[in-house]
């Protein structure tokens, strides 16, 4: 019996699409922001603060260094959602949500990045997007959905890839593209 989440029949390949148990966070990657979150019993941040006085001084610090910050508001029922909009359910549940931390757009390393001298309206526009990408993304991986796939399983002509975080459709769309490529590559060699 297999533990995939979903299997796929596609151009005669089977798909076999499973949770990736990995431990690699997306605050590994190359990030601009700086992800300080302050909870005594998570720490998926860049920064993370298990009291309240490091936390607020790091928050200040941040000012002080004319960075934006932007409060980071977590759903913690069942699982862990985190977002920076509590106005939606159920980030304004009073029980179960709270701020948890607080996302630093660095005004230096964004000018540096994209070459500028002053910290243009747009450019902080560009920032803000920036925060809300990696926000969605820590989001998506803090409620497991890391996935893999595997292409023709416990086959010679087996494939695989591991690490997508995000929203399933896009592994079944690479996962696709692979058989796409393996049946082009079938003809020509034919």
């Amino acid at each position: 019996m297999s533990d995939a989440v979903e299997t796929i029949d596609y151009k005669g390949h089977t798909i076999n699409i499973y949770h990736d148990d990995s431990d690699m966070s997306p605050r590994e990657w190359d990030n601009m922001c700086i992800i300080h979150i302050g909870h005594r019993r998570y720490a998926f941040g860049d920064k993370n603060y298990s009291t309240i006085k490091p936390f607020t001084e790091a928050l200040k610090e941040a000012r002080r260094n004319g960075d934006i910050c932007l409060p980071i508001y977590m759903y913690d029922h069942s699982g862990i959602t985190i977002s920076l909009d509590n106005t939606k359910y159920p980030y304004n549940c009073r029980w179960d949500s709270c701020q948890c931390g607080f996302i630093q757009i660095p005004r230096k390393k964004m000018m540096e990045e994209f070459g500028k001298k002053i910290f243009t309206k747009a450019l902080k526009e560009k920032g803000l997007e920036l925060a809300k990408g990696e926000i969605e993304t820590l989001d998506s991986r803090v409620r497991g959905e890391v996935y893999g796939y595997k292409v023709d399983e416990d086959t010679d002509d087996e494939d695989s890839c591991w690490g997508f975080i995000g929203d399933i459709k896009y592994v079944i769309e690479e996962a696709k593209s692979i058989i796409d490529h393996m049946v082009k590559t079938e003809k020509v060699e034919a």
